[in-house]
């Protein structure tokens, strides 16, 4: 039996800034996704979704964020722990802690 995708969640904006953008082409992804998420899960759909970011942003093996990348909720607070928690039309800012990234 065919395994079925999931069709439920809560669709998410993921903003990309610096040399995501760049790398990318893009300036935004969409992802559908949990409200209750691990870290982890975040960044194997955001590969999933949009493959540039491997090895740029994302780490190769999809563990975590590259060192000198953070994650932003709504352009109000910076995500550090491993439980992120969404609602429908959150935006996930994907920003580099360098001075002009």
């Amino acid at each position: 039996m065919p395994m079925l995708e999931p069709t439920t969640g809560i669709k998410i904006r993921v903003e990309l800034f610096g040399l995501p953008r760049l790398r990318s082409g893009r300036r935004e992804v969409e992802l559908l996704l949990p409200t209750e998420v691990s870290r982890q899960e975040v960044v194997r759909a955001l590969a999933e979704a949009c493959p540039a970011l491997v090895g740029q942003a994302l780490r190769e093996d999809l563990s975590d964020l590259q060192d000198g990348y953070l994650f932003n909720h709504n352009g109000t607070t910076f995500l550090s722990g491993d439980r992120l928690s969404f609602q429908a039309g959150d935006a996930l800012l994907l920003l580099s802690n360098q001075a002009g990234g």
